[in-house]
């Protein structure tokens, strides 16, 4: 996906008028989108974190991320201004204790598992917004390679990169649970429902508009369509008994009859 550079300063502005960053902004979004798109009030989603908190770390070579759970809850009138200051703080609190590895928080809480799932969560959002330059070593030129493993890891992965003032990135999805399509239309309803609440960020998360217009028209106009030309004179054909009935109960019933055939 490729997001214009209008739509990331709107998020940008949004985020700093309510004291949030560019990253809750997202993740309020695809929260609320996940909200929508299951119909559930408490949705969970995973992030990386760098794990580099101490200085003396930033100089060594090695994995330090740690998994964090971000957790939203939805009532039915709840602004996407009022989630976004709900995320704000659940960020703050989980980057506060984001040293605590995920495994001892497994380890701790004992959820229900199940080996074809992660725990607590099974979508996944990261937001790539370091610099991600050549690096030169002892004379060497090295460069960042894209790497497609063609697995999955989570039910859905939203990958997103801020380079150059606009913002692209990629869904990645278990194929067993979701379409191509289905994805390319979740991708496109995400992108609509940020402008919606970049635009009214004062309306509840509930009724702000996802769909395009195009989208719009092919529910409310095309897959509408339902007329049916039909005769407005037509012979009635009810047999002798029906029209024993119809001298009893009127013309009504004869045309009731009709109308069931």
């Amino acid at each position: 996906m490729q997001w214009s550079r209008e739509l990331t300063d709107a998020l940008r502005a949004l985020a700093q008028q309510e004291g949030a960053t560019l990253f809750m902004v997202l993740l309020a979004g695809w929260q609320s989108l996940l909200s929508r798109y299951s119909g559930q009030d408490d949705v969970s989603v995973g992030s990386p974190m760098a794990g580099r908190t101490r200085s003396e770390l930033e100089g060594l070579i090695g994995m330090f991320v740690n998994t964090l759970v971000l957790r939203a809850r939805f009532t039915p009138e709840l602004s996407f201004r009022g989630l976004l200051r709900q995320v704000r703080e659940t960020m703050v609190g989980a980057t506060d204790h984001q040293d605590l590895p995920f495994e001892r928080l497994v380890e701790a809480l004992q959820p229900d598992r199940d080996s074809g799932r992660t725990p607590f969560f099974q979508v996944m959002f990261a937001l790539q917004n370091a610099p991600r330059g050549p690096v030169a070593v002892q004379g060497l030129k090295l460069n960042a390679m894209e790497v497609d493993t063609r697995t999955a890891k989570f039910d859905l992965l939203l990958q997103l990169t801020e380079a150059d003032g606009s913002l692209s990135g990629y869904v990645e999805y278990d194929t067993d649970l979701f379409h191509d399509a289905t994805v390319a239309r979740m991708v496109e309803h995400l992108r609509g429902l940020l402008e919606a609440a970049v635009a009214h960020p004062g309306r509840p998360v509930a009724r702000l508009p996802m769909l395009g217009s195009a989208e719009q028209r092919l529910l409310a106009e095309d897959w509408n369509r339902t007329q049916a030309a039909y005769p407005r004179e037509r012979r009635c054909t009810c047999s002798s008994r029906s029209r024993r009935g119809r001298r009893r109960t009127g013309r009504r019933s004869c045309r009731a009859r009709m109308a069931g055939r």
